[in-house]
């Protein structure tokens, strides 16, 4: 296939005015202007700007999206889920989402869904999935976690993790916002926990993240040897400072605070969810912009599954970044070539390279003009087939 004419923004930080772009494969072949045609399909895109596919490195496919998307997890019938889980992935892929980190839920619902997509029986995008989140006893999400005290019940737990055929391993580090239980400044794991738990994980060649919202689990997971902090809603400049030396990526999901402080008034919703909510949102974003001045290197996710935020999430997350300062092209890399080298993958993803997989998502408008243009969809390749495309 040879896709002529676009305007690329190539993940890598690179703009090309007018390039070809010829897919083989599943892979992209050759990107130059003026291809010589051969004997293959042609789709003139003049006008259109385009971007690698993007990536959500942060997703519950397996929830709902509702005040209690936990707890619905816990009691609703596993084959009921699993056929709402491949409707939202389809949805995501719609989005110009080609590949998520799916960081916990429902384990046999999310393998199902994950290994129907690869097999070619469900449309969506890569999934990247965890499993069971990990935390202590009556920790953060307790409901659908393994519950976990200890280094030696950590290790057996990551390693039965492993062999449940789960890509990554994901630790609750801290407790959370949504629901009853530990809130956001507890610390849920010790540095020597979070460190065994990433030796277990590296060792058998898979990534770790962690949810952190407070300094005390942040320190934790970076001084363990985590890959990526999750949330980070109370980072430090100390903290930072040991992120950037260490490598260690922030995945800050800004937009789904937004979401949630919309609603106050939605059935389901605590007050006590609330007020944890204002006490992160109004240290987040000032959390987050020290981080990106610092030069921490920041990852797109939204939380998908959490209240309110559903497939189309990343576009906002996006737009939030760009608030935070990243420069447009930065914010869509958070999304791209970055959110790839946080989960290991950035030889296969994240950019628009000869070798690496076709994904791409064609604009009809320009993101480095507006960020919000992400919205505009006309194609949707994966693995170098139309994936979805605007109709008339």
């Amino acid at each position: 296939m040879l896709l002529r004419n676009l305007r690329l923004i190539d993940g890598t930080g690179a703009l090309h005015a007018r390039v070809d772009v010829r897919i083989r494969d599943g892979r992209f072949q050759a990107i130059a202007p003026d291809l010589s045609k051969d004997d293959e399909p042609v789709i003139d895109l003049s006008g259109s700007t385009a971007i690698p596919g993007l990536i959500d490195a942060h997703t519950h496919l397996s929830l709902n999206a509702a005040p209690s998307a936990i707890e619905d997890a816990a009691e609703q019938p596993h084959p009921y889920q699993a056929l709402l889980t491949a409707k939202r992935a389809a949805a995501l892929l719609r989005h110009g989402v080609t590949t998520a980190r799916d960081v916990g839920g429902v384990p046999s619902v999310i393998f199902a869904v994950r290994d129907a997509i690869a097999q070619g029986h469900l449309e969506g995008p890569r999934i990247i999935a965890a499993g069971h989140w990990l935390t202590v006893t009556g920790g953060h999400g307790w409901m659908i976690a393994v519950e976990v005290d200890g280094v030696d019940a950590l290790r057996r737990a990551v390693r039965a993790e492993i062999k449940a055929g789960s890509d990554m391993i994901k630790l609750m580090a801290s407790g959370g916002v949504v629901g009853a239980g530990l809130g956001p400044h507890s610390v849920q794991f010790s540095e020597e926990e979070m460190r065994v738990a990433a030796n277990e994980a590296h060792g058998a060649g898979l990534k770790i993240a962690a949810h952190a919202h407070g300094a005390g689990s942040i320190r934790n997971a970076v001084r363990g040897g985590v890959d990526t902090v999750e949330h980070g809603s109370f980072l430090t400049e100390e903290l930072a400072d040991a992120m950037i030396t260490r490598g260690t990526h922030l995945t800050p999901t800004l937009a789904v605070m937004g979401f949630i402080l919309a609603r106050p008034d939605e059935a389901g919703m605590t007050e006590e969810t609330m007020t944890r909510a204002r006490a992160v949102s109004d240290s987040h974003r000032a959390a987050i912009e020290m981080a990106y001045g610092m030069g921490v290197p920041l990852v797109a996710g939204t939380d998908m599954g959490a209240p309110f935020t559903g497939p189309d999430a990343l576009h906002q997350e996006i737009v939030e970044l760009g608030a935070i300062g990243c420069s447009p092209m930065e914010a869509i890399q958070a999304a791209t070539s970055n959110a790839a080298r946080a989960m290991g993958l950035e030889e296969q993803i994240g950019s628009v390279r000869p070798g690496r997989r076709a994904d791409l998502v064609v604009l009809s408008e320009d993101p480095l003009d507006d960020l919000s243009a992400t919205r505009s969809i006309r194609y949707v390749f994966k693995d170098g087939r139309v994936a979805w495309r605007q109709t008339d």
